[in-house]
C-alpha cells in the first residue's frame, strides 16, 4: 500500500469537514480588522487628533498645529497629542515649543521611541539653526561656528 493513499484519504476528510465547517458559521463571525485604540478618552481630542494626523499625511502643517492644538487643549498630558503638536511646531518653525513639547511628551511616556527620534532631529536643527546665526555674525563668530560646525561632524561621525 501506498503511504500517499494512506495520508490522502484522511487528509481529503479533514480538508472536507474543515470546509464544511467553515460554511456554517455566521457571516460576523469572520475575522476582521481589529479597531485602534483611541488615543484620547476625549472623543472630540480624538477626533481633532486623527484630522491632525491627515494633514501631516498632505504637508499641511500650519492647519494641522491648529487641530493638534485644540487637542492638546482637550487632553494636556496626552503623550500621543503632545508629540504630534510638537511635530507640527518643529516643521512650522517654531523649534523651541516643539523642544519642550517633545520634553513633555517623554516625562509622560519615557518609552516613546517616535517623540526621542524627533526631538533628536529638533535638536539638529536646532544645532543647524544656530550655525546659521553664528554665520551671520561674520568674523565676530567665524571661531564660534568652525568650532560648532566641527563638533556636529564629530558627532555624526559616531555613527
Amino acid at each position: 500500500m501506498h503511504t500517499s493513499r494512506i495520508l490522502s484519504k484522511p487528509i481529503g476528510a479533514l480538508a472536507a469537514f474543515g470546509t464544511a465547517l467553515l460554511m456554517t458559521l455566521p457571516v460576523s463571525a469572520a475575522p476582521t480588522k481589529p479597531q485602534a485604540p483611541a488615543v484620547s478618552e476625549n472623543p472630540q481630542a480624538t477626533k481633532l487628533y486623527e484630522a491632525g494626523k491627515k494633514e501631516v499625511d498632505k504637508d499641511l502643517f500650519p492647519a494641522a498645529l491648529k487641530r493638534f492644538e485644540a487637542a492638546d487643549s482637550l487632553d494636556p498630558d496626552n503623550p500621543d497629542i503632545l508629540n504630534m503638536l510638537a511635530y507640527s511646531q518643529r516643521k512650522t518653525g517654531d523649534l523651541d515649543s516643539a523642544i519642550k513639547n517633545y520634553h513633555r511628551a517623554l516625562e509622560l511616556r519615557s518609552d516613546f521611541p517616535e517623540a526621542r527620534e524627533y526631538l533628536g532631529e529638533a535638536y539638529i536643527q536646532a544645532a543647524l539653526r544656530e550655525i546659521a546665526t553664528l554665520a551671520g555674525y561674520g568674523k565676530d563668530g567665524e571661531h564660534e561656528h568652525e568650532e560648532l560646525v566641527e563638533a556636529l561632524k564629530e558627532a555624526a561621525d559616531q555613527f
